[in-house]
């Protein structure tokens, strides 16, 4: 149980962290920062909390399994929290100085849906509600 927790908070969150980066120039810094610290535990709970009351066979196993990769995720990830941070902080300016057309020195603006509502103000139609 516990070997299944280390490699969940290892390679198993890992590899796919590093597959969906594939091909976008992203540095092996960036793929580990987002791979150690990228969300997770939420919905591990809820399949495992559903294998229980579905009378999964070893359910008791696997939503004890759950628990305890959550548990060390939490105290794991609050520990090297501040030491990961500025780690990639200081990575991420040198790098991003060196190669400033970097994966991770390009802004990125993100698309903002606009809500329009019928028979609203003409003059404010289209413009983002700065107040969402």
């Amino acid at each position: 149980m516990l070997l299944y927790a280390a490699l969940s908070l290892t390679l198993i969150r890992m590899i796919p962290v590093a597959i969906a980066f594939a091909g976008q120039g992203v540095q092996r810094p960036t793929v580990a920062f987002i791979g150690w610290f990228g969300p997770r535990g939420l919905a591990s709970l809820v399949f495992g909390l559903i294998a229980l009351e579905r009378g999964v066979p070893e359910g008791e196993v696997v939503l004890t399994t759950v628990v305890v990769t959550v548990a060390l995720s939490v105290t794991l990830h609050g520990l090297t929290a501040g030491p990961l941070a500025d780690a990639y902080h200081r990575w991420y300016e040198r790098h991003t100085t060196e190669h400033p057309v970097a994966a991770e020195a390009t802004a990125v603006r993100m698309p903002r849906r606009r809500r329009r509502f019928p028979g609203g103000d003409p003059s404010t139609r289209g413009r983002d509600d700065e107040n969402d």
